[in-house]
Parts: C-alpha cells; structure tokens; sequence
C-alpha cells in the first residue's frame, strides 16, 4: 500500500474490469497491464471507485474503511411510496417534550448528514449540538431581534419586509419552542449544508423525532458577534440551518393538502 496516495488498489484483488476507470469523474485511474492504476493525484475522494468494485480490491487513504458496507437489497432497499407518505404526513413541530435525545440518537441524525453528497465532494459540513445550552443561546438571539423591533416598526411604513416583528412576542421559546436539543449546521456552502439538513431531518422523522427549522436563528447569528463567537464562526462560515429537535408532544391524525404543482415539459 502506497501511503502517499489516496486510493490503493489491491492488484491481487483487482480483475482489470476496468469498472472504477470507467466511473471516476476526474479520470485519474486507467488499466495498465490489466490492472487499474492511479495515474494523478488530483482525486475528488469520491470513493466510487470502492463503491463499484466487484472485488473490493480498492481502499482509501484517510479514511476509515471499516464504515464500507456491501450492498444488500433487503436492508438498502426503499419503498417509494412509504417514502412519499413520510414526507408528505411529516410536520414543523413546535411543541415537545421534556424527555431528552440521546447522544447516541444526535449522532445517528448527524450520520444521516455526513454521509450526504457535497459540491465537488468538499465535505465542509461541521455540526454544533445544543442542550445544556439552549437558553444562553436563544436569549443571545432574543437581543438581536428586540434591537430590530422598534427600527423594524418604523422602516416597514416605508419598506416590504419578508416578516413582520410586531407581530411576534419576543420572549423565551420564540426561537426553539421548548426543544430538548438544537443542531446548529454551519458551513461556507449554502446548499451542501441545506441538503444534509434535509437528510437529517428525514432521519429524526424515522426515529420518532419532530424538527424544526428554525430560519430566524440562523438570521439573528449572521448579525450577532456573540453568537458567531460562541460558535467558532469563521469569516466565510454562517449558520446555514438551525434544527430544533425532541420527541414531539402533539400527534398529527393525516397529511396536509398542498397548492398544485407547476410543471413544465420540454
């Protein structure tokens, strides 16, 4: 095993089937003598080239390779339509609990997120995990709204803005509604971020969790230097999404309708 590169082909495994060169975005495994060889360095991390392998002849360098799974139909596969029906009969909780999530359960959601695509496979997703803490943070974001209120009020008269504050009590449980925990997803990259938000919301669905994203923390924290602190925000870091999570202590009886889709066919 060469230390120096990042994927490894096991050339006693590998059958020359040309699967991985075929499958690599940045073309940087080729067949030489009828085995598959890493030409370039400049490799996306991908890992596709483990994932397509018959053989499991490759490994990569840096990372933890105990975590690959065979494929088995039985315990990856997906019904679609119980699929559909979770997402559609899902809801923004704001009412919970008092029992805690575990940690094991935190981890098991950030799983969910680690584990989703990023732009260029750039894996610049970091996750803070609020419980002790919760108040101190939400009374930090109560004081970046309660200075808006009043400018907010007066500013309206003359501007549209996407949200009214006069309309909201700001007061504690404005931002996390009594959650046990928040998850703070910070990252330079909006959508990566976003789209793991979206997988780790599914996952706390399918243990019996509630979330809620909760948009006006995520705004208070872009205009706080307290809150940016207490996170470790870098200059290009933001709290792209803010998710409150608990066991939900309301039960919703069916889904919701929704307005028609717009679809065009070209």
């Amino acid at each position: 095993m060469d230390k120096n590169r990042i994927v490894n082909i096991d050339v006693e495994k590998c059958i020359g089937c040309g699967l991985c060169c075929k499958d690599c975005p940045h073309h940087v495994l080729v067949l030489q003598n009828g085995k598959a060889v890493m030409l370039a360095e400049q490799c996306l991390e991908c890992g596709h080239c483990v994932a397509i392998c018959p053989k499991d002849a490759v490994t990569m360098n840096g990372y933890d390779m105990n975590e690959v799974k065979a494929y088995d139909k039985n315990s990856f596969g997906m019904n679609e339509d119980v699929f559909l029906n979770t997402i559609q009969f899902r809801r923004s909780i704001r009412h919970y609990q008092t029992r805690q999530v575990d940690k094991e359960a935190i981890q098991k959601i950030i799983e969910a997120g680690r584990f989703t695509p990023t732009g260029g496979n750039k894996q610049r997703i970091r996750y803070v995990v609020a419980q002790k803490r919760i108040s101190m943070f939400e009374n930090d974001a109560l004081k970046v709204f309660k200075r808006w209120k009043y400018p907010a009020k007066i500013a309206s008269k003359l501007i549209h803005f996407p949200y009214d504050l006069s309309t909201y009590q700001l007061e504690p449980g404005f931002f996390f509604h009594g959650a046990p925990t928040v998850l703070f997803v910070i990252s330079d990259d909006a959508v990566d971020a976003s789209l793991a938000s979206m997988n780790m919301e599914l996952m706390a669905e399918a243990m019996g969790l509630g979330t809620l994203y909760v948009g006006f923390f995520a705004v208070a924290a872009k205009r706080s230097r307290k809150i940016r602190k207490e996170l470790g925000l870098t200059k290009k870091e933001k709290v792209v999404t803010c998710l409150a999570i608990g066991y939900p202590a309301v039960q919703y009886m069916r889904t919701v309708p929704r307005k028609k889709v717009d679809i065009e066919w070209r």
